[in-house]
């Protein structure tokens, strides 16, 4: 047979403590949020277009800080000009876990 016991009421501490736990809950997950948002850095890179490949959506820029650098683009990529060998461009990306730069906006000047 099964035995059932009465709950108790749940006391003025104990809610306090629930409501207190709940907040606190709430403010980790936030925390871990901007964390998350904060390794996703976006970053800018100028150069002239060396490589355009539309159907893959990546062209590779000749930077002055450093070598060629590869960027791939989405459909949600702001595209200002057009894109072509040669072009110069302005870069704002973030570098996803895999190593890709993904272009957020190119800017063709």
């Amino acid at each position: 047979s099964v035995v059932l016991f009465p709950e108790a009421p749940m006391s003025k501490t104990s809610w306090k403590a629930s409501l207190l736990f709940a907040a606190g809950a709430a403010l980790a997950v936030v925390l871990v949020a901007g964390n998350a948002a904060a390794a996703e850095k976006t970053l800018t890179a100028t150069g002239t277009v060396s490589k355009l490949d539309a159907a893959e959506r990546t062209i590779v820029v000749a930077v002055a800080e450093g070598p060629e650098t590869k960027f791939v683009w989405s459909a949600d990529t702001k595209i200002n000009g057009t894109l072509a060998p040669g072009a110069r461009v302005t870069v704002r990306y973030t570098t996803l876990p895999d190593g890709q730069n993904l272009a957020h906006q190119i800017s063709v000047a």
